[in-house]
């Protein structure tokens, strides 16, 4: 995926980088984060935006790493509260010496960390999935993307994994459940946790998705469980997300006849949620595109759950450079040897938010630069603030 992924990438942040935008990108101070709000986000500056600000994109406050290890790559970051009154993740890792793309590789496993408070830090506990754990290692290889929800009593976690018998990057949605965060964990259904994946169906909008299905997500509504994911078909840069629904936990699940989302740029990596009886999706707009950000995060609302409309959506974040530091310090970071960079932009992947007394309190993302001067990613923890009051563009 990340192959297909950065031939895009790297000729548009050379493109961004060069029209000057990623020049006017400004951090706020912890101390000045917590007294006021932005009025826009400076890396907007000069460009036409095409959806509102969300009350969390004007009020974040950047925080620091959750988790901060030169080891180890971390990715995926997922947080959930226990049942201990402690703030649990899951993400995915893998060792810093396989680079980048070690997240395919056989050393690729989802890890589960804790921390006292949602700020953290977090503190690894177990490997709770890794490719020799598989019912069929043959079939299902390197976990990613995981996705920790809990419903009906239970902890669910969502999954993708490699197809190693067939060719190229074909990627499926698994699904293992617990009654306890610490396990034991089992996978779910009756094959082998495996619960969506692109269609054989010639006449599906699925068939054919260049890269399979990924980076799900998942919500119950009205009694009926639903796994989002996301298909590119034919190309994997047309993607857009659809969802499976079933009236069982543990499937079988049904794929929807269409896309649901209306984007017209690349978008992944959603969380699902609710709040006051709306429901939402949380993703990248990788590209900008959709929202007009170059790499914002974008906050989709929908009535049902069932169809996601850009009319409906606002900016959910920025990069990571519109909330850490200064313009002079992002300067001097990005001169540090070795430093992990991915995207210049400082874009934010794999968003996720935890909840506080029903609202999203925090969000989590994987900066795709390092902003403290290390050589692997890591996740950063926001605090926000959630009205989702309809503000003007931007423009």
């Amino acid at each position: 995926m990340w192959k297909l992924f950065k031939r895009e990438v790297h000729h548009a942040c050379k493109a961004v980088i060069g029209c000057g935008l990623l020049c006017g990108m400004v951090g706020v101070s912890p101390a000045l984060a917590q007294e006021v709000w932005q009025d826009s986000l400076r890396s907007s500056r000069g460009v036409s935006l095409t959806m509102p600000y969300s009350d969390m994109a004007l009020s974040a406050r950047f925080i620091g790493p959750a988790v901060s290890d030169k080891d180890w790559y971390i990715w995926c970051f997922s947080p959930i509260w226990g049942k201990d009154g402690k703030v649990h993740a899951f993400c995915s890792r893998w060792p810093a010496a396989e680079g980048m793309e070690g997240w395919t590789g056989a050393n690729a496993e989802i890890a589960h960390y804790v921390a006292d408070r949602p700020e953290g830090s977090f503190r690894y506990v177990a490997t709770v999935m890794k490719t020799s754990m598989f019912p069929d290692p043959a079939t299902m290889s390197a976990p990613h993307n995981p996705r920790l929800e809990y419903v009906d009593g239970k902890y669910v976690l969502l999954y993708i994994c490699q197809n190693p018998s067939k060719e190229g990057t074909k990627q499926r949605v698994g699904m293992m459940v617990a009654d306890n965060l610490e396990g034991p964990w089992r996978f779910a259904g009756d094959r082998g946790g495996i619960m969506v994946e692109a269609s054989d169906d010639p006449g599906h909008w699925t068939y054919q998705a260049a890269i399979g299905a990924d980076n799900p997500a998942f919500l119950k509504i009205e009694g009926k469980y639903y796994i989002y994911y996301k298909c590119g078909t034919p190309e994997h840069m047309k993607a857009k997300y659809g969802y499976a629904v079933s009236d069982k936990l543990e499937g079988p699940y049904e794929m929807c006849d269409a896309p649901i989302t209306d984007n017209v740029s690349y978008l992944e990596d959603a969380q699902a949620f609710s709040v006051d009886g709306k429901y939402y999706l949380l993703t990248t707009d990788n590209l900008g595109g959709n929202s007009g950000g170059w790499g914002y995060l974008i906050l989709w609302e929908s009535e049902d759950g069932k169809s996601f409309r850009r009319a409906d959506a606002q900016i959910a974040m920025g990069t990571v450079f519109d909330y850490w530091k200064t313009p002079a310090d992002r300067e001097e970071l990005m001169k540090t040897p070795g430093l992990f960079v991915r995207c210049a932009s400082g874009k934010l992947e794999r968003p996720a938010v935890l909840m506080k007394k029903g609202k999203p309190a925090y969000l989590y993302g994987v900066a795709d630069v390092n902003v403290n001067g290390g050589k692997v990613s890591e996740p950063y923890v926001f605090s926000v603030k959630w009205k989702v009051s309809k503000r003007k563009s931007g423009r």
